[in-house]
């Protein structure tokens, strides 16, 4: 099978591939695979689930083309199939926001809802799974978690300079990631929320 290499950016343009990488157990499958490929089986294991439950999952991820087959390998009578990311990040075509019509309403609210659970479920997984690794004799090694949320009046230009050091220290955190250096390193995770909190006016006054 000739050698293959995902994409930079992989562009969704309908509601339909939306729906597929915004439920959480998707999308935390497409992260495991962002850094190489795994099979069905490996990803069960890594996940604590049955391979079971992940073959739908993984053929709807397939089927709108956020992965693909790269290699394959025999196991006695079965072939199992590796699978990989076709792009190393994912962006959404614009034209599907739009708040005043009840398609772009669902794409923003499924968009919006992803990172949330799958954050909230990788989290909780991996405190499970740590605790489980603990109690079946892996080393205990300190490590950092940091859930927080603040509120501040601040000005648009003030704002506007958050965004950029968010941005900034995002590709910080994504760039540093090399499994070469040491591939028994730790993988953390980084999720972001910075936005403008508006609440309803009171027009029966007026």
């Amino acid at each position: 099978m000739e050698k293959f290499q995902p994409a930079p950016t992989f562009t969704i343009e309908d509601l339909e591939t939306i729906k597929v990488i915004a439920d959480p157990l998707r999308g935390q499958i497409v992260e495991m695979l962002v850094s190489e490929p795994n099979t069905i089986n490996q990803i069960a294991t890594k996940l604590g689930l049955a391979p079971s439950k992940l073959y739908y999952h993984v053929n709807l991820l397939e089927k709108v083309g956020l992965i693909k087959v790269v290699d394959t390998t025999q196991r006695g009578n079965i072939v199992e199939k590796h699978y990989w990311v076709t792009a190393l990040d994912y962006r959404v075509d614009e034209s599907l926001f739009n708040f005043s019509t009840p398609e772009g309403k669902q794409n923003i609210s499924h968009l919006m809802l992803a990172p949330l659970e799958t954050t909230r479920q990788d989290l909780l997984r991996s405190l499970e799974a740590r605790t489980f690794n603990l109690e079946h004799g892996a080393e205990s090694h300190p490590r950092q978690v940091m859930i927080t949320r603040e509120l501040s009046h601040i000005s648009d230009e003030k704002a506007e300079e958050f965004m950029k050091r968010f941005n900034a220290l995002a590709k910080e955190f994504s760039a540093a990631d090399d499994p070469e250096i040491d591939a028994d390193a730790p993988v953390y995770a980084l999720t972001i929320a910075f936005y403008p909190t508006f609440y309803y006016e009171d027009t029966e006054s007026e």
